[in-house]
């Protein structure tokens, strides 16, 4: 009879931890549910049809300054999508207009990054720019990962990770209920698997997330400028770029940014002539 009670409670103490643990789990997948319906909340807003219509009629009739005024309309309203942009960068390009045209055509691809048309256009203005720069290749992890995260947008990445830890949470109770130490065994490393891609999809989701938050990248959007040595106007000049070129921002003082091109040089200049993707 003891045998049988302790028995009993080593069963009772054992469902209470899985109890506790699937609370646990629960609550964490409700607070990633969140996570996703933050991250996808943006793509709720519906862009003013009326605005962006009037806008593409101008552009059909080579009204091209008229459907810059529309498009720059609908974006200052706060909505902003990868083909508002995308057609923004071709009414600038006919206008003959480079540094924004580019600067519109990046916005657009950090946006859809898979986007043939937005990738074609961007190169075709690019190859109207003065300075050819050789650019150092990135280090093929940060390609890799970079990549990987262009594959979705961060609320597909936010719902593809709920998705993949509720599959592991089913893992998790095959595993505590299932008594075959064989099916238990496979049922455990997939749902370490699974349980990886989860993460994995969270730290993708972040990684989109930051770059679409944080600008990292400009455009120069003046004819040209000189870069100095220092964010003082009086300091050496070190090289000079032109309309339309593409730089990383390192830092910023006051007014000034650091900058970086891509052959690694470092410069300061004026933050007012660059276009911050």
């Amino acid at each position: 009879m003891q045998a049988l009670l302790r028995n009993a409670k080593l069963i009772g103490i054992r469902h209470l931890r899985l109890y506790l643990s699937l609370i646990t789990i629960i609550a964490f997948a409700w607070q990633l549910s969140g996570t996703a319906r933050a991250a996808g909340s943006e793509g709720l807003k519906v862009i003013p049809d009326s605005l962006v219509s009037e806008g593409n009629e101008h552009y059909l009739n080579r009204e091209y300054d008229l459907a810059v005024k529309y498009y720059t309309r609908v974006i200052e309203m706060g909505y902003e999508s990868a083909e508002l942009y995308y057609n923004l960068g071709n009414a600038f390009y006919k206008l003959e207009n480079l540094s924004n045209a580019i600067l519109n055509y990046e916005k657009a691809l950090l946006l859809k990054p898979g986007d043939e048309d937005i990738r074609q256009n961007l190169l075709l203005a690019n190859a109207r720019i003065i300075d050819k720069i050789d650019n150092i290749p990135d280090f093929f992890i940060s390609r890799w990962a970079n990549s990987v995260m262009d594959l979705f947008s961060p609320d597909q990445w936010a719902y593809l990770a709920l998705i993949l830890f509720v599959l592991t949470l089913a893992l998790f109770l095959a595993y505590a209920l299932v008594n075959h130490d064989g099916i238990r065994r496979m049922v455990f490393i997939t749902g370490v698997l699974v349980g990886v891609l989860t993460g994995l999809s969270m730290l993708a989701m972040k990684g989109r997330t930051k770059r679409l938050l944080q600008s990292e990248s400009a455009i120069i959007m003046v004819t040209s400028v000189n870069a100095k040595s220092s964010p003082d106007e009086q300091s050496t000049n070190i090289f000079v770029l032109h309309e339309g070129t593409k730089v990383v921002l390192v830092d910023s003082v006051l007014n000034w940014k650091e900058i970086r091109i891509g052959d690694g040089n470092k410069g300061w200049v004026p933050d007012e002539v660059l276009g911050e993707i």
